[in-house]
């Protein structure tokens, strides 16, 4: 029946271990789906046959296709169709979907101290292991399940991290959005009620602080404080920890309730933007770390750190590399844009470069390509993001560039001379791939 699977370090070198106790590197693609957030322009009856099938003919057309690369993995928001399939997959659960949000825009942060926080991870659990008409809980074929996608710990004053911050990175921004929360919301009494454990008395806090405050409750109407600077930002920083131990304890504490065999695959953190603290809190409650970088290199002087402090391993979750003009795009949207080459020979060599260099690392275990398909203005997204285009053609000349990559990385890392079939899981010598005119 095969078994769950695991991560394991053996020679000073990290692999995941797959359903039948060998070896696994995870090279995945992210968005492995035909739907409406995918505005092809293809015609899919046409393509794959008007027998009410079309959609089950394209599934096999394309893994067949992209394993063929090398590929071996169905990344994050895959098709459900592939859910009762047996398919090395990940999962997406996003925890914080529901839940009450103490900054804003893309990868706002729940207020992890408000109910609606755990009230959303259960809805979430529900939803992907009750709700999907098959026991997800038992499918030895999923790698582990990431319960967010892009938080923002760094807060609304921080951005994206995209090189080596330098140790002790540990920005309280985060801090400061639940310090500008109304007095009444959970998260802003959760930092009054941490001041009152760490000071005891007002007095005390006041001979700290500097201050002259009457009671610990004024402080949840405040949103500035005369405050000694520096002793405050040790406050915020041992806050910024709370927060993230309470995040991590309450996300995985739930999700045992629901799923005692898979392995938990981080958060996806947004580049190196992640505090220290943060990090130091999951190492007790992931399996793995998973970091998403749209950049040329990785700075993996950042994450030999991160692994360190952690001693987990690591997955690249996203990545990518995109043609503007010659792939028919004028604008370029998102991370892409920090990853824009000249044309589908020099995306391919970028490809080979980066992902060579990732997998010589001992600690990284995985590399997920976003996306399928190019973008075309779908959910805020535009560019060359696929390995096909918007008529379902593969980038041929990319293709061959990552099947080639594949080969030297597997080998490299497992041992591994020829590409798993999905069909079986087993080595197959198949190679080759749809055409891009």
């Amino acid at each position: 029946m095969g078994r769950f699977y695991t991560v394991r370090k053996q020679d000073g070198h990290w692999n995941f271990s797959d359903d039948t106790g060998k070896p696994f590197y995870s090279l995945g693609v992210n968005c492995f789906s035909y739907g409406p957030d995918v505005p092809l322009q293809a015609n899919p009856e046409r393509q794959y046959g008007g027998d009410g099938n079309w959609y089950g003919n394209w599934a096999e057309r394309k893994l067949d296709e992209v394993w063929s690369i090398g590929f071996n993995t169905l990344g994050a928001w895959h098709s459900p169709y592939f859910m009762n399939k047996s398919i090395p997959k990940t999962i997406e659960i996003r925890c914080s979907r529901q839940a009450k949000k103490v900054n804003k825009g893309w990868g706002g942060f729940p207020d992890v101290f408000d109910p609606s926080f755990a009230a959303s991870i259960h809805a979430e659990m529900v939803d992907v292991y009750y709700q999907k008409g098959m026991n997800v809980a038992e499918d030895r074929s999923l790698v582990g399940v990431f319960l967010d996608n892009e938080l923002r710990w760094f807060g609304t004053g921080g951005q994206w991290g995209f090189t080596d911050p330098g140790p002790g990175k540990n920005d309280t921004n985060l801090a400061e959005d639940y310090i500008l929360l109304p007095g009444d919301a959970a998260g802003k009494r959760a930092w009054v009620d941490y001041l009152r454990e760490r000071y005891s008395t007002i007095e005390k806090l006041n001979e700290t602080w500097q201050a002259e405050y009457g009671g610990f409750d004024e402080l949840a109407y405040r949103t500035e404080y005369r405050t000694a600077e520096d002793v405050y930002e040790q406050d915020k920083l041992g806050f910024v920890r709370l927060i993230a131990e309470t995040y991590f304890r309450t996300t995985t504490s739930i999700l045992r309730m629901y799923d005692r065999n898979h392995l938990i695959l981080g958060c996806r953190e947004l580049g190196s933007s992640v505090p220290d603290f943060v990090l130091e809190a999951m190492k007790d409650y992931v399996d793995v770390i998973s970091v998403n970088f749209y950049s040329m290199t990785l700075p993996y002087s950042w994450l030999e750190r991160v692994h360190e402090t952690t001693g987990k391993p690591i997955m690249v979750t996203e990545f990518c590399f995109g043609v503007a003009g010659e792939a028919g795009f004028r604008t370029v949207t998102n991370g892409a844009q920090r990853a824009e080459v000249p044309n589908q020979r020099r995306r391919g060599e970028c490809y080979r470069d980066f992902v060579t260099e990732a997998t010589a690392k001992p600690y990284i275990v995985g590399m997920h390509w976003f996306a399928m398909y190019d973008f075309y203005d779908s959910n805020g997204l535009t560019g060359n993001y696929g390995l096909y285009d918007g008529q379902d053609r593969l980038w041929e000349e990319f293709a061959e560039a990552v099947r080639i990559t594949h080969r030297g990385a597997l080998l490299g890392k497992t041992g591994e001379t020829a590409f798993r079939t999905w069909r079986t899981g087993a080595a197959t010598g198949t190679e080759g791939g749809g055409r891009h005119e």
